[in-house]
């Protein structure tokens, strides 16, 4: 488990890194783009890392793509895994947005164009905001964090 477990941390740390830097770029708006879609990657390979983590806590030791597949395949199922089912499965919750928006960065209408301004008075039926990538960032962060701590107290 200490590989994935370090694995998951180096994902982490390398989604830090590359949102620092989107961040800081004063750069085009494109590679502020491509930084931001490479730390939304790494940060789903941090979650993946992760469930590789709780599965060799279950004594599952095959490669596992997503929570679903997890829950199908191991032999325990444990409170970890039901929390991220809970989340996963909550249309409002982080955990189900930053999903969605890996889904959606994957897809080909994803790509930006640049919107025409919309004239005072009209209201704008463009969504213009961008994922909180730092957000998601945080959360997962935490939660991965807070397990680790509470299966240690066990």
């Amino acid at each position: 488990m200490a590989s994935w477990l370090s694995f998951t941390n180096h994902k982490l740390y390398q989604c830090r890194l590359l949102l620092q830097q989107a961040q800081q770029t004063t750069e085009p708006v494109v590679l502020k783009d491509a930084l931001q879609d490479s730390a939304l990657y790494l940060l789903r390979d941090a979650y993946v890392s992760y469930l590789h983590e709780l599965a060799e806590l279950a004594t599952y030791r095959q490669p596992v793509e997503s929570l679903a597949q997890l829950l199908q395949v191991t032999p325990l199922v444990t409170g970890e895994m039901r929390e991220l089912e809970h989340l996963e499965n909550d249309s409002f919750s982080w955990l189900r947005q930053f999903l969605n928006a890996v889904a959606a960065v994957a897809q080909p209408d994803n790509i930006s164009v640049p919107v025409t301004p919309v004239q005072p008075g009209m209201i704008s039926l463009v969504d213009n905001s961008t994922p909180d990538i730092a957000l998601w960032h945080e959360r997962l962060t935490q939660l991965i964090d807070l397990q680790r701590e509470n299966r240690q107290e066990s």
